[in-house]
């Protein structure tokens, strides 16, 4: 482990040790939404004039969420950020159909019903370019993410601090994002090996129980403080709120096809309503700690996580820039905490 792996570990005790909060970040999952939760990040990397991975102690993402997390969190030269939030932003823009890609012979059979919707291939080649062997263990800032194991049925939370323990934790971070945002219907489970070459199981998105991490997070930052007393500073970004409801008449008769198409939207935003109630009532009675959650209704706006039309992550990227303009003043209050 090199002294710059070392420091943010030993920043993290700086922090307790003055009285100063650990900074937390939680980003949901969503598909091409994470166009969102990247246009946020990007004004607090403007404002700061520091990356993600030095604004914050502890990063959590759940599929899209995870991209964003382990991609923002990725060494580049001198132990700074290789990647800004724009560089994912253009990604959203840009790479959609390539990440959402159909080869012929899927286009011949009933989408995520009988097989996966998406040829990952094409997905799997843009990891390799963005990250090529990157491990987890070399991320700048701590890390938790989540996906679930198949065979164990089991949520699996792959985090810096245990790969940096032990080789048998550590993964490529392609793989990792692979894993964590393999949904079901949409792409098929992802194979997981560790860095000793040894297989660690058989993985899936962990967006259907846990869309909103920021619990993970939270449990994550409190098992690096190792018992201490501490303060936390939390930011939980969602993906956009789906507002249209389900009408109870109709879906009490749905079958298999219908439900797919509400299912994972259906459990996020229920999961999520849950978390941030979990969060607020953790943090109740301690002052000095602080819970931010922004969300963007999507109202009207184009909210299928795998709608890769340019149009329509146009309209989602607008929606985010005027969120982020109308909270402005409390944006930068909190970038200015988070420099602290």
């Amino acid at each position: 482990m090199t002294a710059g792996q070392d420091a943010k570990i030993s920043n993290i005790q700086k922090r307790i040790d003055a009285g100063k909060p650990i900074r937390v970040l939680s980003i949901d999952g969503g598909g091409m939404r994470g166009v969102v939760p990247a246009t946020f990040l990007d004004a607090m990397e403007t404002l700061s004039g520091l990356g993600i991975a030095e604004l914050f102690d502890v990063v959590t993402g759940t599929s899209t969420g995870a991209i964003l997390a382990v991609g923002l969190t990725v060494a580049g030269e001198n132990n700074k950020p290789k990647y800004k939030s724009t560089d994912f932003i253009k990604l959203y823009q840009d790479m959609g159909g390539v990440i959402f890609h159909k080869d012929r012979a899927m286009l011949e059979v009933l989408d995520g019903i009988t097989r996966p919707s998406y040829d990952p291939v094409g997905y799997e080649n843009l990891l390799k370019e963005y990250f090529a062997d990157a491990k987890l263990s070399e991320a700048i800032t701590e890390l938790a993410v989540p996906s679930i194991e198949l065979e164990d049925m089991n949520m699996h939370i792959f985090t810096r601090a245990n790969a940096r323990k032990s080789s048998s934790h550590d993964v490529e971070v392609r793989e990792l994002i692979r894993a964590a945002t393999a949904a079901p219907t949409y792409f098929p489970a992802a194979n997981v090996n560790n860095a000793d070459g040894k297989t660690m199981g058989t993985f899936v998105d962990a967006g259907l129980s846990t869309n909103n991490p920021a619990i993970i997070a939270l449990a994550e930052a409190k098992a690096l403080v190792a018992g201490q007393a501490a303060d936390y500073l939390i930011v939980s970004l969602g993906t956009g709120a789906i507002t249209k409801p389900i009408v109870a008449m109709k879906a009490k008769n749905w079958g298999e096809v219908e439900w797919i198409k509400s299912i994972f939207d259906l459990q996020g935003d229920a999961q999520s309503s849950y978390t941030e109630t979990a969060v607020s009532t953790f943090l109740e009675g301690n002052d000095n700690s602080a819970y931010h959650r922004f969300q963007v209704d999507l109202h009207k706006l184009p909210f299928q996580l795998d709608d890769t039309k340019p149009e329509h992550i146009e309209e989602l990227r607008e929606a985010a820039v005027k969120s982020v303009s109308d909270q402005l003043d409390i944006i930068k209050q909190l970038t200015q905490n988070l420099m602290e």
